[in-house]
């Protein structure tokens, strides 16, 4: 189950359960018993106590939009905890009445572009948003998940449009948020860090413990980007304290430690069993550092793992996979195939870095001539990249 979700792909969802879904009639409960939403916090046995009600309740009214929308809403949010992308399948069954529609209601065409954008389909994701907007120009989810998109594909520009919108239609903290993100990638990280400072000291949050869970992570990476290790673990900490089991901020201070030659401190955040492939791909690295006696358990098991998704096909994976190749496999050449093809997808600085990171190690300076162009351009900071951006061009 290897799958990497974003932060604005999180704050995007955060957003529906803070503000609601536009344009979704309002579904009136038949009894204050009757369960229509999902509980806050982790997946356990009363999400799945709520999961099931709604399965109920939708097969006694299969025609009813609202349920559905929240039902699939729920199996997105278990996509984005679990770090796995298998419940997204189940979101799509769920609006299968709707899904295929040639004109599906809008808060349909906004969650299926979610769950698009999540499995990285980003043109038809943009363009199902597209087509929302094109209806219903103030639907402020459609605007936050489209900035999503336009931020993950490396249209910076657009998506700082996006974000204007968001901002003049939804909670200002939200708004802030968005465009921070865009900073933090587009040469303002000080812009961004001051402005998600500024949110999280408002506490403006809607009720909202996700929204303050991706602020504090933002936080901790902006403060990365601007080299001040102490603030970014801070942060990364703070975080973790308001939800521990959120895989994004596990694997990026995780990603944080091992930069600090800490890996003693990622096998102390990890366990060893852990079934998210994404932070066991941060515990086999930290084992590998380490010498650690299951160091060689945990490489043949995203071994394993990666080979079964080639054998359905997949190739949603393949930052991570480019990562293992070069690292684990020690295959420079094969991991820059993957880094590529990878960049050609998405951009986002960790493809950078290890675009850039197998170039070097391949002895193929040349061919991220690309990746280099593309960081120059959107004056992307961080001095681990600047580095691997002179060793690149370094005659």
């Amino acid at each position: 189950m290897l799958y990497h979700r974003r932060p604005l792909a999180g704050i995007a969802l955060a957003l529906t359960l803070a503000f609601g879904r536009a344009s979704a009639t309002a579904y009136e409960p038949a009894s204050d018993a009757e369960i229509v939403e999902q509980l806050p916090g982790g997946i356990d046995v009363r999400v799945d106590r709520t999961l099931r009600a709604m399965h109920a309740l939708l097969a006694k009214r299969p025609d009813d939009l609202d349920v559905a929308l929240r039902l699939a809403q729920a199996y997105v949010d278990r996509s984005r905890t679990l770090s796995d992308p298998r419940p997204l399948g189940q979101a799509e069954a769920v609006l299968g009445p709707w899904w295929n529609d040639a004109e599906p209601p809008v808060p349909v065409l906004v969650l299926r572009a979610t769950i698009r954008q999540s499995t990285h389909q980003f043109g038809p994701a943009r363009a199902d948003l597209e087509r929302a907007l094109a209806r219903d120009e103030s639907n402020a989810q459609a605007w936050l998940t489209l900035s999503t998109v336009q931020l993950v594909t490396g249209d910076l520009d657009a998506a700082r449009v996006a974000c204007a919108h968001v901002e003049a239609l939804s909670a200002a903290s939200i708004g802030a948020l968005c465009t921070a993100a865009i900073d933090g990638v587009g040469g303002r990280a000080q812009a961004g860090y001051d402005r998600v400072a500024v949110v999280l000291e408002r506490g403006d949050f809607a009720a909202n413990d996700r929204v303050r869970t991706w602020a504090t992570t933002l936080a901790a990476e902006l403060a990365e980007r601007l080299d001040r290790p102490v603030d970014a673990e801070r942060w990364y900490r703070a975080s973790l304290a308001l939800d521990p089991g959120d895989a994004y901020t596990l694997a990026a201070y995780a990603d944080f430690l091992l930069d600090a030659q800490r890996p003693a401190d990622v096998v102390a955040l990890i366990a060893a069993d852990t079934p998210v492939d994404n932070l066991l791909l941060r515990r086999a690295l930290a084992d590998r550092a380490l010498q650690a006696p299951d160091a060689a358990s945990s490489t043949a098991a995203l071994a394993e793992r990666f080979a079964a998704l080639h054998a359905r096909g997949d190739r949603v994976h393949l930052r991570e996979e480019a990562r293992y190749t070069l690292v684990l496999a020690g295959d420079a050449d094969a991991a820059l195939a993957l880094a590529l093809d990878d960049w050609a997808i998405q951009k986002e600085p960790l493809d950078a870095r290890i675009a850039l990171e197998s170039a070097i190690a391949a002895g193929r300076p040349r061919d991220a001539d690309a990746i280099v162009e593309w960081i120059q351009r959107t004056r992307l900071e961080g001095t681990r990249l600047a580095a691997l951006v002179r060793q690149v061009r370094s005659p």
